[in-house]
């Protein structure tokens, strides 16, 4: 008994200490961890060189599209976590498939190089407008884009920072 009495009782300081020393760790792993996420961002967004989507970018764009006069080209795509394959002959689309399954829908232009324009023409109208779903939070959100330098067609597409992100790849893009 004389000897668990004999025992100091810990030091309120040192508990003290102990707490905030286990404080300063817990923010620096947060700090660590966002500083590594932020980096990974950082490298996702600047490994393919991207623009920022502007309508003088669109527009350049599309009239190279225009002018290369393309009606007949397979495209393969992922937008949203889908594979996207679309076959066009003269100017239509003649083939859509989704994840290997065979698309029929109202307007299949939607799925075309023009329809991926219209999309990003409906993504800067967006972006614009504080009344729209993303211009409310217009300022977090950053828009990214790659047009294929001669033939105009939207290569990639990022958006994020908002509270719905989107992707576009284009894997393949096969003129006839």
């Amino acid at each position: 008994m004389e000897e668990i009495l004999q025992t100091p009782l810990p030091d309120a300081n040192a508990i003290r200490r102990g707490k905030s020393d286990m404080r300063m760790r817990r923010k620096i792993t947060i700090a660590g961890v966002a500083f590594v996420l932020g980096l990974f961002a950082a490298l996702v967004y600047l490994r393919e060189p991207t623009v920022p989507l502007t309508e003088e970018a669109w527009t350049q764009a599309r009239q190279r599209w225009r002018e290369a006069g393309i009606r007949a080209y397979h495209l393969t795509y992922r937008m949203h976590g889908s594979l996207y394959e679309v076959e066009i002959t003269n100017g239509l689309v003649a083939d859509i498939t989704v994840n290997g399954q065979t698309l029929s829908i109202a307007q299949p232009g939607a799925y075309s190089v023009d329809g991926l324009f219209e999309m990003l023409a409906m993504e800067l109208e967006n972006l614009s407008d504080a009344s729209k779903p993303l211009g409310n939070s217009m300022t977090n959100v950053i828009a990214r884009v790659r047009f294929h330098a001669r033939y105009g067609y939207p290569e990639r597409y990022v958006r994020g920072g908002g509270a719905v992100n989107a992707t576009l790849q284009v894997i393949r893009f096969t003129p006839r």
